[in-house]
């Protein structure tokens, strides 16, 4: 007997059709698409090994753009800049909201229930840091304009570098970094009956996630910004951080990375001062 006459084997979905595989492929996928598209950008701006230490995600062009249309242009490739950043580096910390939606889904279905497609939460997630990437593209480029003839001393740039660090490690230890790290790691929790087939519930379920993910990692977000270190090496590992952050979903795991944070913006500020007026002072 033929495999596609075998009533067993035709009735088994293939695999494009399960929630686990879409999922898992699809977050792979687009990952892959995101960080070839900064990997580009890189290149596009130099190439070589300085390429990759190069802030993508600055307003430069903008500013020095010789026309409106130009300015315009440059501007809409900042912001695409921001969302394939936002895509590489916060898909990958959502994998486990994706895949054990996915679960959830093909057990479902598997009983004979309905159940909406992984990638609606997905399109929910992602739909936040989409607008998000926007709006800092936007008020980046203001700032910029704004600010434009202001040059800051090396010292003073790299203990305000320091003193954006120890923020960013402050903010771990409070009391809503901590919540919003504790209901990610329990996604579908208080859910209504029968919220896994309604696209609504579903698509809602992804831009809670999102928003709670973006009150969880902004900060650090922010200090890439703030350091003008908008580039691959580092986004690759506040990416790491950050995955390894959600997955533990503890408060433990994010005191560690405050810890972590405080001790390099301290680092980051002595280094910039300098040693000999710390120790000028002591010994006072």
């Amino acid at each position: 007997m033929s495999r596609s006459a075998d009533p067993v084997s035709a009735a088994l979905p293939r695999p494009w059709e399960r929630p686990v595989p879409v999922a898992i492929v699809s977050i792979g996928a687009l990952t892959l698409v995101g960080w070839a598209i900064l990997l580009v950008e890189a290149i596009r701006r130099g190439g070589g090994a300085d390429a990759f230490l190069e802030a993508l995600c600055t307003p430069a062009a903008v500013l020095e753009a010789p026309s409106l249309a130009g300015a315009l242009s440059a501007l809409g490739i900042s912001v695409a800049m921001w969302i394939a950043m936002s895509v590489a580096m916060m898909l990958p910390t959502a994998s486990a909201l994706l895949v054990g939606y996915a679960e959830k889904a093909e057990a479902a279905r598997t009983a004979g229930s309905p159940a909406v497609s992984p990638m609606l939460v997905g399109a929910g997630y992602l739909a936040v840091w989409v607008v998000l990437s926007i709006l800092v593209a936007l008020l980046q480029t203001g700032v910029s304009i704004a600010f434009a003839s202001a040059d800051l001393p090396d010292r003073l740039a790299g203990v305000l570098g320091g003193a954006a660090l120890g923020a960013a490690g402050l903010y771990q230890f409070t009391a809503f970094k901590l919540s919003c790290l504790v209901a990610i790691g329990a996604p579908f929790r208080a859910r209504p009956e029968g919220w896994l087939a309604s696209p609504r519930a579903v698509f809602r379920l992804g831009l809670e996630q999102g928003v709670r993910c973006v009150g969880c990692c902004w900060a650090m977000m922010a200090v890439l910004v703030v350091l003008g270190a908008m580039n691959l090496v580092w986004m690759a590992v506040f990416s790491a951080i950050m995955a390894a952050e959600k997955l533990a979903a503890t408060p433990r795991a994010a005191k560690i990375v405050g810890a972590g944070l405080l001790a390099a913006g301290l680092a980051l500020s002595l280094d910039a001062v300098g040693l000999a007026p710390i120790v000028a002072y002591l010994g006072r």
